[in-house]
């Protein structure tokens, strides 16, 4: 077979999850078919991020941001496609997969993929109508991260399902990792930990989680909440923090390259999301054993672990406090490898399902 080009196109690159499927699944492909990985992203890259993309063979391009710029995205857009002439341009922008795919279309791109990583309308409702009409102009494929995305983006349309799948043996429990995390924040071993990573985006709701944490506080003492992740809201999250004297007791992380240490130092992992598709971090969180509680707005496909709690945002703190509570805080366990999230028994489905598009 030919060396086959993909094109993927990204809004960023940073420490999101998006970025991190990406990476997941090109470092295979890269790594064991004769594919060639290149990377338009627009804004948000980090020099760490650029570099681990770099080192597992992909290939990037930087373009103005289409918010800031959109003439000159859409030049740039076509410069590079015509340029690089790829088999398949695959853009992982959900409701505005459009813009590059437009591009790819007027320049006979035979397999323009649209791929939905979120669930919900993240947009004026009239608008998302918008812009699905013109995916369904420009793609001739669809993909989703799991049913829930699939089923907003495209309706009634074929769409096949490309897991946010991770190496989940290296998000296992590890006692080791935990000590010495909670020893280098000076939080003692019997204190009750909550945490959460993502980016600090009003999509993540951290202001929420801190109202349960200081709900919960108030009954017990002995408990911290890590906020882990970069963002504009940032700052308002720390005047926040300030405003109701929790200084001492929630911390705020700006990003970590070792996840999986603060998994294994959590009690409890908390994504209250206003919306989503599968967040990466919850899959993550998941192989680690921790006990989780998780936004209703969330895609259920994403729960493989007895230990995940769904619920609603819109009833306040109460509902999330009772579900903390039915936890028990027992020893965590060993979560067997689920298929359908394991990057070693899914890139080559991915591998294969381009060739299926390319032929067909």
């Amino acid at each position: 077979m030919k060396n086959i080009k993909v094109m993927h196109f990204v809004s960023g690159l940073g420490n999101d999850g998006v970025t991190q499927v990406i990476k997941n699944y090109t470092s295979r492909l890269n790594q064991h078919y004769n594919i060639d990985n290149i990377i338009v992203y627009q804004h948000q890259a980090t020099r760490v991020k650029i570099k681990e993309l770099q080192e597992i063979g992909d290939r990037l391009y930087e373009i103005p941001y289409k918010s800031d710029h959109p003439i000159a995205n859409l030049r740039e857009t076509y410069r590079i496609i015509k340029n690089e002439k790829p088999d398949i341009v695959h853009a992982h922008m959900s409701l505005l997969c459009f813009y590059p795919l437009s591009i790819a279309y007027l320049l006979g791109v035979k397999v323009r993929i649209a791929h939905a990583h979120i669930a919900q309308d993240n947009i004026n409702a009239y608008m998302a109508k918008v812009f699905k009409k013109l995916n369904f102009l420009f793609a001739n494929h669809y993909i989703a991260c799991g049913q829930s995305a699939g089923e907003y983006l495209f309706g009634k349309k074929r769409f096949d399902i490309m897991y946010n799948a991770i190496d989940q043996d290296n998000y296992r429990f590890n006692q080791s990792k935990r000590k010495r995390l909670r020893t280098k924040l000076s939080i003692r071993d019997d204190t009750i930990v909550f945490g959460t990573l993502g980016r600090l985006t009003e999509q993540k709701n951290q202001e929420f989680l801190i109202n349960i944490f200081d709900k919960f506080y108030q009954n017990n003492p002995n408990s911290k909440l890590i906020i882990v992740g970069v963002g504009e809201l940032r700052e308002k999250l720390i005047q926040k923090i300030k405003k109701i004297n929790q200084t001492k007791n929630i911390i705020v992380i700006p990003g970590t390259s070792d996840p999986e240490s603060y998994y294994s130092a959590f009690d409890y992992f908390m994504l209250p999301s206003l919306y989503e598709g599968l967040p990466v971090s919850a899959i993550e969180a998941q192989a680690s054993g921790v006990n989780m509680i998780l936004s209703t707005n969330i895609d259920r496909d994403v729960k493989y672990n007895s230990n995940v709690i769904f619920e609603p945002i819109n009833k306040g703190v109460t509902p999330w406090i009772a579900a903390i509570n039915r936890f028990s805080l027992i020893n965590r366990k060993q979560i067997p490898n689920d298929n359908k999230y394991n990057i070693e028994k899914q890139y080559s489905k991915i591998y294969h399902l381009y060739l299926d598009f390319i032929k067909n």
